[in-house]
């Protein structure tokens, strides 16, 4: 199929997102619109898709006002030349403390800094593929068990246990397939309780805000701890270092000799946990409902595995063949991103562009969902379209804007990790199986502290069957 027709074909379907308000909601019609409050981007108005940069300001507290960038120049600024100057905005760092602790995500100067050095070497792409054998078996068993299923059942929450048993297995050698209901209930219920935090957060003072997110966290935090410390203690039983927590302390104690506290490897390793699956699940969720609406691309994707790598099992080596299975997970990040803001505070003032300086203690908000369909950066910014990620569209497109990981210095230390798994789970897939979400037309993206579907997705999944042309 030519990159035309493609596009012909690609016109036919909108995927899901919410009809943005065509001004600036207020206060009072924040609190008169729920949607608004448990959908923040349902919030965003129809101008914030062209603006560079503009103004916003959400409830009472100092916190809740600041400036919109969509300008990549800017944003470049923000998140690399003028980073040390753009920690990360208070409000996040309030909302995921009291759940990963003083991990990598919330973790700010020397602390960070020290950890981001030990942990860089483990996610190398020399280390990273050593896991892709990893990948693949796990990836097979889930197809399997999706076959055996003689009805619809909920594909996202396979993606989730297909996830955790990966990140458990990388993590510790350990197998977390009785833990991961339990682990993604803990997690779903937290996040259920996004608007009120997000309530907390925009109107509250920081004290009273940090005693009403703590009382709604602290239940899932003490849910996820005795997994959490079970990691640890297994992996200061270990003798090798062939696991990622593993190779972080082992990394620790050659750095100063005295390597890191047990509450640092506990944060440590709730942040592996749960960042560390939820990042691809939610992403294949996604490629799901949108190889749905597109099921040509399934057929697309299924040639590529074929003429790569036949019926064997993928490898590490054939990743960079899998152009458009790569194609497809990047477009995918690209509509739906798995966080949807990202929080900076200004702490001192910093020209961004010729015509916008920042007053140090603002709030800079770089969203990108709002990049990622921002009508000067992309055409038919809201279609999907995997070919944009392939040839000179792709050579040429500004950097910055596109952040499917954040940027700079503080990009997601396992973005090529998730990009690895994404690609052999979803190749695996198409290399076995058909798939089919029976739902998508009741589909729409919720961003809470992720970007997730706001129902569960049922899908149906059927076996290819053998080509018989090789």
């Amino acid at each position: 199929m030519s990159i035309a027709m493609d596009r012909a074909c690609a016109e036919e379907i909108i995927p899901a997102r919410p009809t943005p308000p065509k001004d600036t909601p207020t206060l009072a019609g924040m609190l008169l619109r729920p949607g608004g409050i448990s959908n923040l981007i349902a919030s965003y108005p129809a101008f914030w898709y062209k603006a560079r940069y503009c103004d916003f300001r959400v409830g009472f507290s100092s916190n809740g006002r600041g400036i919109l960038v969509n300008e990549p120049e800017a944003i470049r600024k923000i998140l690399v030349s003028e980073a040390e100057h753009f920690p990360k905005e208070e409000n996040q760092l309030a909302i995921l403390k009291p759940l990963l602790g003083n991990g990598l995500l919330t973790t700010e100067g020397q602390v960070w800094r020290r950890n981001r050095k030990l942990a860089a070497p483990i996610f190398q792409h020399s280390s990273i593929k050593d896991f892709a054998p990893l990948f693949v078996r796990a990836a097979e068993r889930s197809v399997s068990l999706s076959l055996e299923n003689s009805g619809p059942f909920s594909i996202d929450k396979e993606m989730t246990r297909l996830t955790l048993q990966i990140i458990g297995e990388a993590v510790l050698d350990a197998d977390l397939d009785d833990s991961a209901e339990s682990i993604s209930d803990a997690v779903t219920r937290t996040l259920d309780k996004f608007p009120i935090i997000f309530l907390a957060t925009a109107f509250l003072p920081n004290k009273v805000r940090n005693r009403v997110v703590e009382a709604i966290v602290s239940p899932t935090r003490r849910q996820l701890d005795p997994y959490a410390r079970s990691i640890v203690a297994q992996a200061e039983r270990q003798e090798s270092e062939t696991t990622l927590i593993a190779r972080l302390m082992g990394a620790a104690k050659r750095e100063d000799g005295e390597g890191l506290t047990a509450t640092q490897v506990r944060d440590e390793v709730a942040t592996f946990l749960l960042a560390g699956h939820e990042t691809t699940a939610t992403t294949m969720s996604w490629a799901w409902y949108l190889l749905t609406l597109h099921p040509e691309w399934q057929e697309r994707l299924h040639d590529e595995v074929r003429d790569v790598a036949g019926e064997r099992p993928l490898t590490a080596e054939d990743v960079p063949s899998l152009l458009l299975t790569r194609a497809v997970i990047d477009e995918t990040l690209r509509l739906y991103p798995v966080v949807a803001n990202l929080m900076r505070r200004a702490d001192k003032e910093v020209q961004l562009l010729d015509d916008l300086t920042v007053p140090a203690g603002t709030t800079v908000l770089v969203s990108p969902w709002l990049l990622h369909r921002h009508e000067r950066h992309w055409r038919e910014p809201h279609r999907f379209d995997p070919t944009r990620f392939m040839g000179e569209e792709a050579a040429n497109r500004p950097r910055h804007t596109y952040l499917p990981f954040g940027g700079g210095p503080r990009i997601c230390i396992g973005a090529g990790f998730a990009i690895m798994e994404a690609v052999l789970i979803l190749a695996t897939y198409m290399q076995k199986t058909r798939v089919r979400v029976l739902n998508a037309d009741r589909v729409m993206p919720q961003a809470r502290i992720v970007l997730r579907p706001n129902t569960s997705l049922q899908a149906v999944v059927t076996p290819r069957q053998p080509d018989i042309r090789r």
